[in-house]
């Protein structure tokens, strides 16, 4: 028996204010009971699912709220913001703590795992970091992204953190020692979800190259990957009992998975759009989506689903490798179905202090905002009463230790959890890690800041070229160095400074043919203002030169004209251009929600369609 779009149970309901557009949204993944969300007018709701009144409300933040995420014991609800503040409140005792920040917008927030103790934060400066909620500064700061991050999850027991970015690629982190372990980057578009096998050492992530792509942790290497679907992969979920499949969710589809060999097992019209968040309890499978100021629930019972393989699987990844790592275990994978245990203490674990321009000031003191205001006294009372709280399912431990060879079993036996002093600070019986003095912590700021201080110094460097425009009249020279520097926000001062200050007898088809490249790069970008310009400036071009660019393709000239031939080679480097980007507007139209880019995107396809056909 398999489900249909009627099977699918669909309940929507407001958030605020009809004007704000809710910007986050987070389940209780422990019971499945609770729901929060974050909205632009910076004001959290929590609710029990199945209500529409909300049950707390805080405006502990002061911009949007751009991340949440509930602790393990799901007492706490840490956000993120768009200016980098991090606030957690304490659903307890209704106070609001405050650890730290970023320096640019939280995408991402994960709990350490069997700890409240410990969190970590992802920005779109594509830096990750690990706090201590109870002592002001981070404790280690992840670097190595050259994209935003935009989801990260740390293993079963706390060894390691994977991250995805808009860079494509997945690294893995050994979490204490803050260096990188492997990176993956098989993925050809932005990674938009992580999600660890819970008994198997695998690894799974979805991408806007609208695949699943599955990572053996064990031999640190790619495994396999599912066919090409119609949209981005933006949530993932290991089915619970057996984790014979996975289930992932993208614009208004369900699908269910197997892998070694990939199969589709079942593939559902959900009617969910923009999709942020899944998560499953009691058999019961829960989408949260978004819509402006609304938020849409779809839930699907698994019971139902088509989830038998059709072949046998197959047993081994790469049978011909020699290198390969052998490893005798019952499981049809080859890889270890346990994971190993990690012992955690607290002694010499130590926080960096924040600095003092990571966030806005005034995120960084106590306000009259930072309380939680209770909506709905009785069922608060009955779910975060010390004695009365949410039926909680067992927490999952391991994930393995890794060498330079890949993941391998640890020498000693599993070792215990300490929960009353969990900080990950991970003590072998060989190796004891020890506290860095101040003087390493200086020079690994004054490492960070070197970094900084280069990136900005090169920065100066390519915004030189632009002082020539004004004095150099090979301006073609200019706008491919620009071109080569491969930095958006050059390319966009650029294309503000074409549209602003370049007069009408400036433009010609060598203009267009140099600056439609930088026109596809922001198209690409997740910034607005990025999007906003690269549509105008695209605008201006197929309104004076579209119709002489498509008519001089593929026309044929009569003799030898050098002139119309280099005419028609200017025409055809920017019809091919152009034929990108009409794929990338068709593709951004899709997930936009914000109306002024919306027109503007419609209005550049009409225009291609126009210059094309007329």
């Amino acid at each position: 028996m398999s489900l249909s779009r009627n099977d699918v149970q669909l309940t929507s309901f407001p958030v605020g204010e009809s004007d704000t557009n809710i910007t986050s949204v987070t389940f209780g993944h422990r019971s499945g009971k609770l729901l929060a969300t974050g909205s632009e007018d910076h004001t959290i709701h929590i609710y029990l699912i199945g209500q529409i009144n909300s049950l707390l409300t805080s405006q502990c933040q002061t911009s949007a709220i751009t991340a949440l995420r509930f602790s393990n014991e799901e007492n706490m609800l840490a956000s993120g913001s768009r200016s980098g503040a991090i606030k957690i409140c304490d659903l307890e005792s209704q106070k609001v703590i405050y650890p730290g920040g970023h320096k640019t917008c939280i995408r991402a927030i994960e709990y350490f795992p069997s700890s409240n103790n410990f969190l970590a934060t992802a920005a779109v400066d594509g830096t990750a970091k690990l706090w201590d909620p109870r002592r002001k500064g981070f404790i280690f700061n992840y670097k190595g992204h050259n994209g935003a991050i935009n989801a990260l999850k740390f293993s079963p027991d706390g060894r390691y953190l994977a991250t995805a970015s808009d860079d494509t690629a997945i690294r893995m982190w050994d979490v204490t020692a803050g260096k990188v372990i492997k990176a993956f980057e098989e993925h050809q578009g932005p990674v938009h979800t992580l999600e660890y096998h819970p008994q198997e050492l695998l690894l799974a992530s979805g991408s806007a190259d609208r695949r699943i792509k599955f990572w053996d942790l064990e031999k640190c290497q790619f495994i396999c990957e599912t066919e090409m679907e119609a949209s981005a992969i933006k949530c993932l979920a290991f089915e619970p009992n057996n984790a014979n499949y996975i289930l992932s969710g993208s614009n208004d589809l369900l699908r269910a998975h197997t892998w070694e060999p990939v199969q589709l097992l079942d593939r559902i019209q959900t009617g969910w759009k923009n999709i942020v968040d899944m998560t499953i309890h009691k058999d019961q499978l829960l989408g949260a989506s978004i819509s402006q100021n609304r938020v849409n629930i779809g839930s699907v019972q698994l019971s139902n689903l088509k989830t038998k393989r059709r072949i046998s699987p197959v047993r081994d990844y790469f049978p011909s490798d020699p290198k390969s790592i052998v490893v005798s275990t019952n499981t049809p994978s080859g890889r270890r179905s346990q994971y190993q245990l990690t012992r955690i203490k607290d002694e010499n674990v130590k926080t960096q202090p924040e600095s003092t321009q990571s966030v806005p000031t005034e995120d960084s003191k106590q306000s009259a905002n930072d309380s939680l205001t209770i909506d709905n006294q009785t069922d608060y009372n009955q779910i975060f009463h010390p004695k009365t709280r949410l039926t909680r399912s067992p927490s999952k431990q391991g994930v393995p230790s890794c060498s330079s060879g890949g993941f391998i079993a640890a020498a000693s036996p599993p070792a215990q959890i300490d929960l009353k002093t969990s900080p990950p600070t991970v003590v072998s019986n060989s190796v004891n890690i020890p506290s860095r003095t101040n003087e390493q912590i200086f020079i690994d700021l004054s490492k960070a800041n070197q970094t900084i201080s280069s990136l900005q110094q090169q920065r100066m460097r390519n915004l030189t070229l632009l002082t020539n425009l004004s004095r150099n009249t090979a301006t073609q020279t200019v706008f491919q160095a620009i071109l080569a520097s491969h930095d958006l926000s050059l390319e966009c001062f650029l294309l503000r400074f074409v549209l602003e200050k370049l007069s009408k007898r400036d433009w010609n088809l060598e203009l267009c043919s140099s600056i439609l490249p930088a026109i596809r790069d922001l198209i690409q970008s997740n910034y607005h203002w990025y999007n906003l310009t690269a549509g105008q400036t695209l605008e201006k071009i197929l309104t004076n030169f579209g119709k002489i660019i498509f008519d001089n393709v593929g026309a044929r000239s009569i003799g030898v004209d050098l002139s119309q031939q280099a005419r028609r080679d200017k025409c055809q480097s920017c019809h091919n251009v152009l034929y990108e980007i009409r794929f990338l507007l068709e593709e951004r139209l899709k997930t936009v929600t914000d109306l002024s880019l919306r027109q503007t995107f419609d209005d550049n396809l009409r225009l291609l369609n126009a210059c094309e056909h007329s």
